[in-house]
Order: C-alpha cells, then structure tokens, then sequence
C-alpha cells in the first residue's frame, strides 16, 4: 500500500496522496458518466456539473464532522469540569496529549466518514434542485448508476493509501479477500480486506444500474430507492468484519487495556471483534427501511409506461 506518491520538491512535500487520487477519478467518473445520463433521459445535462461541485463540498464538510461525532468521546475525554472536558479541546489545536484533538482532526488529510460526505452531498444537490423547481425523482434516479462507480472507485482509495478501512484478524486465508496489513500496524497481520471487499460490491451495483436497471422503465424514485437498499445492506454487511466503534455494545467490547500502545501493536486486530452496531451500521438500517417504505407505498417496481426508454441504435444497412 502507497499512502502518498513522492514528487521531488523544494517545499518539503511528501507529494500526493494515493486516496486523495482516486477521490477525485471517482468524481471525474461521475462528471463524466451524469451528463450522459440526464441527456438520455431528457433532463438538463448542465446542472451535472452544479451538483457534482455541490456533492464534493457536501461530501468533505460532511465527512469531517461526521468523523468528529465517531470519535466524540476521545476528543472531549472525561476530564474534571466544564473548562477541563469541553473548553480545553476548543481551545487547544491538538487536544488532550495522546488524544485526537478537534480541530486538527477537523483539517487533517485522514479522517473521512462516507456516511456523512453521503448525506451532507445529498442535501445540498436537494437544495440545489429545490432552488431550481427540479425534479426530484427523475435527478436523483439518473444519480444512482455515477453514485455507484464513485463509491467503488473510493473504497480502492482506501484500500491503497492504507488509511484504516480494514477489518479485524482472521485466520481465514482467502485471496483478495483477506491481507496482511502494514499501515499503523507494521508487523502485517492477516485482516479482513473490507475495503476491496466493498468495492466488489459497488462495482457489482454499478453494473446492475448501469447496464439493466436504468433500462427498465420503473417508476419515479424506484432506481433511488433500489440504491438505498443495496449499498445500505452492503455497508451493513461488511460493517460486521470492520474494526469499528460500538455506537452502543451488545456484548462485551474487545478488552485493550491490556495491550500496550493498542494503536500500533498488531494484537489490537487480533483482540477486537464486532460487538454493537457502528454509527455506519445505525446509517445503513435507516437507508434499507427509508427505500423498503417507499418503495412497497408507492409500488415502485412496477414498470411505467410513460416511462422515457433509450432510443434504438439504427440497423445497419
């Protein structure tokens, strides 16, 4: 795993990061792919670019404060007092010593919450069509096949800067699948590859929306119904094998007291296992029901008539 690429320079640069690279393929994929779509079904291929920038905005600031509510309680530690829990992580840059603090968290180049980045993009491209007198449903459903190749391409961002999408240890020993991490934890322990795994998932998606599902003439909000249900059951399966935080445990959390230094000894993977449902997973439950209600009242999968089909390639001569 590459987390940067070196560029020789005068300025101290450790150049670019490899995540940061494939972040913005993802939204050059999109740029590309949305035009064509909303061209096709006869929307106004213009606002693509709008709500892109729009997304990108709403998917950074969403991303970092959706990170800070994940690690709330390591920022604004059980210290004595107002002054000493909350008034001395607002007003120190780097936090309590040993602690994330809040604000360089805020403006670091790690950190990033897909789920917040999801909902904070989603609102302001809402607002954006609200603004205009869009059609919601017509918009948001040509979204799903560009929204699907982004997230894929995303996840492999993560999976090559080695920023900590992995999963817990195991000693299942699956090609692609499974991998010997070297990010924080140098010595390579064999751990879940969630975020390959994911992006298998999302490229899946993506061809079922890009190549069948679009096709169909299903009914307004059907396909961005479909896209809450399938990449929300898929996060909330592969939440299971992640390393991540009990939004409320269900069992025991893992014990890491007594693991020296848990954030850069191997035995902290080999340790942790999935004991309550993550802030992704709570995310990914809400997503499911929201596009299941919808999509069971208004009937979604029943094919429209009216519905605008793409034009046949002429025969030729």
């Amino acid at each position: 795993m590459i987390d940067r690429i070196p560029i020789p320079n005068f300025f101290g640069w450790d150049g670019p990061s490899t995540f940061s690279i494939l972040m913005m393929l993802a939204f050059l994929t999109a740029s590309y792919m949305l035009p064509k779509e909303f061209k096709r079904k006869g929307l106004e291929p213009s606002h693509s670019d709008t709500m892109i920038l729009l997304g990108i905005i709403g998917t950074l600031i969403g991303a970092k404060v959706f990170f800070i509510f994940e690690i709330w309680d390591q920022v604004f530690v059980d210290a004595p007092g107002f002054e000493g829990k909350y008034l001395y992580p607002i007003t120190h840059w780097y936090g309590f010593p040993g602690q994330p603090g809040l604000w360089s968290s805020l403006f670091s180049g790690g950190g990033l919450v897909f789920y917040g980045g999801f909902l904070t993009g989603f609102l302001f491209v809402y607002l954006f069509m609200k603004s205009k007198g869009l059609n919601y449903g017509l918009y948001f459903d040509a979204v799903a096949p560009s929204m699907s190749i982004g997230y894929a391409i995303g996840r492999l961002g993560c999976f090559v800067s080695g920023d900590g999408c992995y999963g817990f240890a195991t000693d299942v020993e699956i090609p692609l699948l499974v991998f010997n991490y070297h990010g924080a934890h140098p010595s390579g322990v064999p751990v879940w590859n969630t975020p390959v795994m994911e992006s298998i998932l999302a490229f899946g998606y993506f061809a079922y929306f890009q190549y069948w599902a679009r096709f169909q003439g299903f009914r307004k909000y059907s396909l961005t119904c479909q896209f809450l249900i399938i990449h929300g059951a898929a996060r909330l399966a592969i939440e299971f094998l992640r390393v991540n935080k009990a939004v409320i445990p269900f069992i025991d959390p893992p014990q890491m007291a007594n693991i020296p230094d848990s954030t850069q000894n191997p035995e902290f993977l080999t340790a942790y296992y999935w004991h309550g449902f993550s802030q992704s997973q709570y995310i990914s439950i809400a997503l499911i029901l929201f596009g299941m209600y919808y999509l069971f009242k208004g009937r979604l999968w029943i094919r429209d008539a009216q519905a605008e089909n793409p034009p046949l390639e002429p025969k030729a001569s």
